[in-house]
């Protein structure tokens, strides 16, 4: 058992950590004011391989696996610890991965190298009015008719509507109803551009994560080619939750990234700020809750990297299951957000008055990694649903 990184994975961590530095965490604050990310630093991310990391090199990505997606969000998330660059950077890395793998050729071939290249924003719409983690009950419908589906209905908490019309191209994935008698086996899986006619929006304003647009949409008799179809018809729910577990693994990486910014700041404050006489991080109240910290902070980083092992082992076709992924990315995505924000709420606590303000990073950070406590890419308690489910049995699921 080897734990180490490979050479491959150490190169690409340090030029992600390089450009991170030097590019993303200058503008961080500025996104957050302003919230727009700058084409610029879309397209600076483009050509380092930074957007649709997942994306093979067939179609003009780096054919990066899920632990090199989870090294990236780690270091994207080092540098905007307000999410808002992370969300855009997994997104593009982890729905990618659900088009090479079920798209049709034509759908491949028209959105992956626009993707990788920052020319097409790739988001997901799954959420409804009426429940997010109720994904059974959804309602919004698509009718095939030839060779379209017609789109009726209404998301909420869409992502990226903004950065659509920013780049001027791009969409989303979304779960519709195609057959209204079989339930969750009769969902399908659809790319809808995000300028079809018919299509209506609304933004939200959200606590942090300011500098990422998402929002509500309503579909009137929207017409959407149907070779945007993901695999086959009425079988999307297995699609979107095979790009669940990426995405949430990546999520959770995006948290162990910004956690250890606020260490760092943390660290390098409680060596210099003194009181009564020395520096507070001779302190056992502040010594030992950084212990604990980083103690926490390493083992949810390692169930992390296992969780985007398992997902690479099961493309590989080796003997990982489902049932292995789907706990191991259940505790990551349920730990990660948790242990992240206590290290932002403990950091900040070190600085004291220092640290509430906006001329550090510790604020945005915190805001950033509330959504995902609040429920962004799946709320806590359904993780502790399909941990629960995978320990004792589909049979025990306090839901049907």
């Amino acid at each position: 058992m080897n734990f180490r990184l490979t050479d491959e994975q150490i190169l690409f961590r340090n030029m992600a950590r390089e450009f991170s530095e030097k590019n993303i965490r200058p503008l961080a604050k500025d996104i957050d004011r302003n919230e727009q990310i700058p084409l610029s630093l879309l397209k600076g991310m483009a050509e380092l391989g930074l957007l649709g990391v997942t994306i093979p090199e067939t179609y003009g990505g780096p054919g990066g696996d899920a632990v090199l997606a989870a090294v990236g969000a780690m270091e994207v998330a080092r540098g905007d610890v307000s999410m808002a660059v992370p969300v855009y950077y997994l997104l593009e890395a982890g729905w990618s991965v659900v088009i090479n793998k079920y798209g049709s050729e034509e759908a491949k071939k028209e959105l992956l190298p626009a993707i990788a290249k920052g020319d097409n924003f790739l988001g997901i719409a799954t959420t409804e009015p009426g429940g997010g983690s109720d994904l059974a009950n959804l309602k919004t419908t698509a009718v095939r008719k030839g060779d379209k589906f017609i789109i009726n209905g209404e998301k909420a908490f869409y992502s990226g509507h903004r950065e659509c019309e920013q780049i001027g191209r791009g969409g989303h994935m979304t779960l519709l109803r195609t057959d209204l008698s079989k339930g969750t086996k009769g969902f399908s899986f659809v790319y809808v551009p995000y300028n079809c006619p018919g299509m209506k929006y609304t933004h939200y304003n959200h606590l942090g994560r300011k500098g990422f647009s998402t929002g509500g949409m309503t579909y009137e008799n929207v017409e959407v080619p149907a070779y945007y179809l993901m695999g086959e018809e009425n079988r999307g729910y297995n699609y979107a939750m095979d790009g669940f577990s990426l995405a949430r693994t990546l999520v959770a990486s995006a948290c162990i990234g910004a956690a250890e910014r606020a260490l760092e700041l943390g660290m390098d404050y409680i060596k210099t700020r003194e009181a009564f006489g020395q520096p507070i991080a001779r302190f056992e109240g502040i010594q030992f809750e950084l212990a604990n910290d980083y103690a926490m902070l390493e083992m949810v980083r390692t169930a992390v990297l296992k969780a985007a092992w398992l997902y690479d082992e099961i493309q590989r076709g080796g003997d990982a299951t489902i049932s292995e992924l789907n706990l191991q990315m259940g505790i990551s995505k349920l730990m990660a957000p948790q242990v992240a924000f206590d290290i932002f709420k403990h950091v900040m606590m070190w600085y004291g008055g220092a640290g509430y303000n906006t001329d550090v990073e510790l604020g945005m950070g915190l805001n950033g990694i509330l959504s995902y406590l609040a429920g962004a890419e799946g709320a806590l308690n359904i993780m502790r649903i399909i941990i629960g489910k995978e320990l004792l049995g589909k049979e025990f699921m306090p839901v049907s």
